[in-house]
C-alpha cells in the first residue's frame, strides 16, 4: 500500500509541476523563458518517470540504471516523435518494454523483450493493452486540450497520463521479472 501511495504522490507532484510550467502562458518559441520552462518540464518528467521505475522495481531498486533508461528512452521517443508522429506509439511501447523493468535489481537490460519469449500470451496481451491505452491517451489529451486549457488542463492531463503510465510500468516490470512457468507445475508463479 505504501508503494501505491508513493506512486500516487509522484504522479500528483509531476502533474502540479507540469501545470506550473504552463502558468506563464508563454507560446512556443526560441525565447529564453520558453526554453527555460521547456527544460523544467523535461526535467520534471525525467524525475517522475525515474521515480516510477524505481518504485515499481521494488526493494533494492537501481535508481542509476532507471535514470539512464528513462533518459535514453525519452531522447529516442522524442526524436522519433519529431521525425514522424506515426512512430510515437510504437516507440512509446518499446520504451515501456525496455524501461519499466530497469529499476528491478533482478533483471537485465533484455528482460523486457525476453518476456515475449518467456510469457508470450501475457506479453502480447499487455502490448495490445499498452498500445490501445497510448492511442486513447493521445487522442484524449488532444481533445481535452480543446476544451480545458491552461494549467487546469495540463494538471488533469498529467494526472491521467501519469496514473495510466504508472499502472502500465508496473505491469511491464512484473512480466519482465516473473520467472517462466515450469513444465508440469500446477502452481502459478
Amino acid at each position: 500500500m505504501r508503494r501505491v501511495l508513493l506512486l500516487a504522490a509522484v504522479v500528483l507532484a509531476n502533474a502540479v509541476a507540469q501545470a506550473l510550467w504552463v502558468l506563464p502562458g508563454v507560446t512556443p518559441s526560441v525565447a529564453p523563458l520558453f526554453l527555460a520552462l521547456l527544460a523544467a518540464s523535461v526535467l520534471s518528467l525525467v524525475a517522475a518517470a525515474t521515480a516510477v521505475v524505481v518504485l515499481v522495481g521494488g526493494a533494492g531498486a537501481r535508481w542509476r540504471r532507471a535514470l539512464a533508461a528513462v533518459v535514453l528512452a525519452l531522447v529516442i521517443v522524442g526524436v522519433l516523435a519529431v521525425l514522424s508522429s506515426a512512430t510515437l506509439i510504437p516507440a512509446a511501447l518499446v520504451a515501456f518494454v525496455f524501461v519499466s523493468p530497469a529499476g528491478n535489481p533482478d533483471v537485465t537490460a533484455w528482460s523486457g523483450p525476453r518476456s515475449f519469449a518467456r510469457h508470450p500470451v501475457r506479453a502480447i496481451l499487455l502490448a495490445v493493452v499498452t498500445s490501445v491505452a497510448l492511442v486513447v491517451l493521445a487522442d484524449a489529451a488532444l481533445l481535452f486540450g480543446f476544451f480545458v486549457t491552461g494549467w487546469l488542463g495540463s494538471f488533469a492531463t498529467w494526472v491521467v497520463v501519469g496514473a495510466v503510465a504508472a499502472v502500465l510500468a508496473r505491469a511491464w516490470a512484473q512480466v519482465a521479472s516473473r520467472p517462466p512457468r515450469r513444465a508440469g507445475s500446477n502452481a502459478h508463479p
